[in-house]
């Protein structure tokens, strides 16, 4: 039986494409000088924000026009640099817009209706979920338990100890009643680290990179193809489950309970 639930944040429950840390890398190298790519970004989306940093400045492309405009590599103190620009373009954007994805609240109600507990674990730092935490609250989604890389010294995804320390927490010895939910390859890596259930969301995530205006603006047929890709990526990851979207996850649910019975029957 499902008991936990544990949901990512941005391209999973809120943030609709996981828009808002893509603007923040983007606006923070942009300042630095240097042009990054939407596509270099998404590469690494899950991870701690500090790695993630780190993995866009080894690039070589970035490297190269690091170099390029200030005749050197970059340094931890241009690391330190371009982090505290982030910070400060994501925060700000975060304490303006924080949007609940289609479905989020009426699964949200589902679990809580049916005594399944509902935990969190994302890449963005403490102050970062206390704003977003704060303000999904207001719209009627409120997680038991928020855990950042920083709860668990500093080992983000696709570390599963953010989800160790849920499992702690909640005294959970039962793997298998626990289903970890995510946009994100490292999502499923974490979760499959973890030895939890993985389920990837395809529709509003980061694998798709889509806004809800530019997905609804497809044609079916682009729809089909686009919900394609994300699936084939979640499934050479070795996600245990895919849905389309937050609406899908009580019918899902409900399947797995059911045939744990049949089986235990």
């Amino acid at each position: 039986m499902i008991k936990t639930v544990i949901f990512d944040w941005a391209g999973t429950t809120v943030d609709y494409g996981s828009l808002a840390p893509v603007i923040a890398f983007k606006k923070a190298f942009d300042r630095a000088g240097i042009n990054v790519l939407d596509s270099e970004i998404r590469i690494d989306m899950g991870i701690a924000k500090w790695d993630h940093i780190g993995k866009i400045l080894a690039m070589p492309r970035i490297s190269e026009q690091w170099k390029e405009v200030y005749n050197r590599l970059p340094s931890e103190d241009d690391r330190e640099n371009v982090y505290g620009l982030f910070q400060e373009s994501l925060i700000n954007h975060l304490k303006i817009s924080t949007e609940l994805k289609p479905g989020v609240l009426d699964a949200f109600q589902y679990l809580t209706a049916h005594h399944i507990r509902v935990a969190t674990t994302t890449g963005y730092t403490l102050e970062m979920m206390n704003i977003v935490r704060d303000s999904a609250a207001k719209l009627g989604y409120l997680p038991e338990l928020v855990v950042t890389s920083e709860d668990v010294a500093g080992q983000g995804r696709p570390s599963p100890a953010m989800i160790k320390t849920i499992l702690s927490q909640f005294s959970i010895n039962e793997l298998q009643s626990v289903m970890k939910i995510g946009d994100t390859v490292v999502d499923i890596q974490e979760g499959k680290n973890a030895g939890v259930i993985t389920v990837g969301i395809i529709e509003g995530s980061s694998l798709m990179g889509l806004s809800e205006a530019e997905y609804d603006r497809l044609t079916e047929d682009e729809k089909i193809l686009k919900r394609r890709e994300v699936r084939t990526t979640f499934e050479n990851e070795g996600a245990d489950l895919i849905i389309n979207n937050m609406s899908e996850l009580p019918d899902v649910i409900e399947t797995l309970n059911a045939s744990e019975e049949v089986t235990n029957g």
